[in-house]
Protein backbone atom coordinates (compact mmCIF):
# COMPACT_ATOMS: atom_id res chain seq x y z
CA UNK A 1 0.00 0.00 0.00
CA UNK A 2 1.36 3.16 -1.18
CA UNK A 3 1.61 6.22 1.60
CA UNK A 4 -0.68 8.96 0.60
CA UNK A 5 0.89 12.28 0.15
CA UNK A 6 -0.40 15.20 2.36
CA UNK A 7 -1.45 17.83 0.46
CA UNK A 8 -1.47 21.82 1.77
CA UNK A 9 -3.02 24.69 -0.62
CA UNK A 10 0.14 25.90 -1.80
CA UNK A 11 1.42 22.00 -3.12
CA UNK A 12 -2.01 21.96 -5.08
CA UNK A 13 -2.06 25.22 -6.34
CA UNK A 14 1.85 24.56 -7.79
CA UNK A 15 1.18 21.07 -9.41
CA UNK A 16 -1.72 22.48 -11.05
CA UNK A 17 -0.73 26.12 -12.24
CA UNK A 18 2.19 23.30 -13.14
CA UNK A 19 -0.13 21.26 -15.70
CA UNK A 20 -2.21 23.76 -16.56
CA UNK A 21 -0.63 24.98 -19.86
CA UNK A 22 -0.08 21.19 -21.31
CA UNK A 23 -3.89 20.89 -20.46
CA UNK A 24 -4.91 24.27 -22.45
CA UNK A 25 -2.37 23.14 -25.15
CA UNK A 26 -3.74 19.57 -25.76
CA UNK A 27 -7.43 20.81 -25.79
CA UNK A 28 -6.34 23.92 -28.27
CA UNK A 29 -7.16 22.09 -31.32
CA UNK A 30 -10.57 22.14 -30.42
CA UNK A 31 -10.74 18.55 -30.36
CA UNK A 32 -13.23 17.14 -27.42
CA UNK A 33 -11.34 15.05 -25.65
CA UNK A 34 -13.08 12.85 -22.43
CA UNK A 35 -10.93 13.32 -19.18
CA UNK A 36 -9.35 10.00 -19.23
CA UNK A 37 -8.33 10.72 -23.10
CA UNK A 38 -6.50 14.17 -21.58
CA UNK A 39 -5.04 12.17 -18.71
CA UNK A 40 -3.63 9.50 -21.12
CA UNK A 41 -2.31 11.84 -23.62
CA UNK A 42 -0.26 14.35 -20.43
CA UNK A 43 0.45 10.67 -18.11
CA UNK A 44 4.44 10.92 -19.78
CA UNK A 45 4.66 14.47 -18.48
CA UNK A 46 2.58 15.02 -15.38
CA UNK A 47 1.58 12.28 -12.60
CA UNK A 48 -2.12 11.18 -13.53
CA UNK A 49 -3.38 12.75 -10.19
CA UNK A 50 -2.17 15.81 -11.00
CA UNK A 51 -3.84 16.00 -14.52
CA UNK A 52 -7.24 14.82 -13.16
CA UNK A 53 -6.81 17.68 -10.44
CA UNK A 54 -5.89 20.26 -12.90
CA UNK A 55 -8.59 18.69 -15.14
CA UNK A 56 -11.59 19.59 -12.31
CA UNK A 57 -9.84 22.98 -11.47
CA UNK A 58 -10.40 24.37 -14.75
CA UNK A 59 -13.51 22.81 -15.30
CA UNK A 60 -14.55 24.86 -11.91
CA UNK A 61 -13.56 28.03 -12.55
CA UNK A 62 -14.58 27.95 -16.47
CA UNK A 63 -11.69 27.58 -18.32
CA UNK A 64 -13.15 24.51 -19.86
CA UNK A 65 -16.04 23.83 -21.53
CA UNK A 66 -18.17 20.19 -21.26
CA UNK A 67 -19.90 19.02 -24.47
CA UNK A 68 -21.52 15.57 -23.44
CA UNK A 69 -18.75 13.63 -21.34
CA UNK A 70 -15.74 15.88 -23.06
CA UNK A 71 -13.69 18.45 -22.61
CA UNK A 72 -13.12 21.37 -24.54
CA UNK A 73 -11.85 25.26 -24.88
CA UNK A 74 -15.11 27.11 -24.50
CA UNK A 75 -16.24 29.52 -27.15
CA UNK A 76 -15.12 33.11 -27.17
CA UNK A 77 -17.89 35.93 -26.57
CA UNK A 78 -17.58 37.24 -29.98
CA UNK A 79 -18.16 33.43 -31.57
CA UNK A 80 -21.22 32.80 -29.61
CA UNK A 81 -23.24 35.10 -31.30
Amino acid sequence: MSARRSWSSDDLDAAIEQVTPDVLALLGDDVPRTEAAVVAARASRHPQDDVRRTVMRLDVVGRLAMQGSRYTLPMAKAEQG
